[in-house]
């Protein structure tokens, strides 16, 4: 147990903050890609007019870009989306994609009342924000239909997983965390086969490039970056904890190519209904 002398006081990131935030995390991200590239393989291997519930499908980004890709599409798509930002940004993307929807306004959680069942169930990245994230998972595995798959899209437990859990302790927040940037792929995994499942788990070899990130003109990107990482205001940190956590970061990272990369290796697991 550290001695409560010993921690730094931080302000943690608020909502607007951590969109703001995440996008400089996007911004030197190759995830992405990958994220897109493996769920249109899924929508290519499941039936014509396949239905499809996506559980924090945030602005619906991902379900457009997927179908840009020229994948099937779904015949019926089901969306909880808590955030009303979001959601009207969903309900846009999804009319232009003439795509039968429903979006449900809601916050999800392991009671939650899932209407109907379907051959896809998606979490994109929205597992950080769920109270029990397996109970989530095991509730929505229940509205699989026979055949059909839960997809996931998850941190694994590698770069700003590690990084966050050797800071986080030192850390005396001013709020709750918004995100739980301590859950990974590992977690969920462990926890499902608790439960008696035994997940497929596919990782791709994506990075964080950082190329630049440590340049004297680029403190102003590095701080957003590493606030996202951390879920706190980075550039009011104090010392000598803010000269730690930027070394950790560089002293993690590899040059590739006269690159400056952070391994960070996506996770996608599946739940295939038998």
């Amino acid at each position: 147990m550290l001695d409560s002398t010993l921690l730094f006081p931080v302000k943690t990131l608020d909502q607007s903050r951590y969109i703001e935030t995440f996008a400089a995390f996007v911004e030197r991200s190759s995830e992405y890609p990958a994220m897109i590239q493996r769920l249109s393989k899924t929508f290519n291997s499941l039936a014509e007019n396949f239905t499809c519930l996506d559980i924090g499908a945030g602005t619906g980004k991902v379900i457009q870009d997927c179908l840009s890709t020229g994948c099937k599409q779904p015949g019926n798509y089901v969306a909880i989306e808590p955030n009303s930002t979001h959601a009207d940004s969903l309900r846009k993307t999804i009319l232009s994609e003439n795509i039968e929807a429903e979006i449900f306004e809601q916050e999800f959680n392991s009671r939650f009342p899932i209407p109907n069942t379907y051959d896809l169930i998606l979490f994109s990245h929205s597992l950080y924000w769920l109270s029990d994230p397996v109970a989530c998972v095991r509730l929505a595995y229940k509205a699989l239909r026979p055949g059909g798959c839960v997809l996931i899209f998850i941190g694994g437990p590698f770069s700003f997983y590690t990084f966050f859990h050797l800071f986080n302790p030192l850390f005396e927040r001013d709020r709750p965390i918004l995100p739980d940037h301590g859950f990974s792929s590992h977690e969920l995994v462990y926890g499902l086969r608790s439960a008696g499942f035994e997940p497929d788990i596919s990782f791709d070899s994506t990075q964080l490039d950082l190329t630049d990130l440590f340049e004297k003109k680029q403190e102003k990107n590095r701080d957003e970056f590493l606030s996202f990482c951390l879920q706190i205001e980075f550039s009011e940190l104090q010392e000598p904890v803010k000269s730690d956590a930027i070394n950790f970061v560089k002293n993690s990272c590899i040059n590739y190519e006269d690159q400056i990369r952070w391994p960070h290796p996506s996770v996608t697991i599946y739940l295939t209904k038998r």
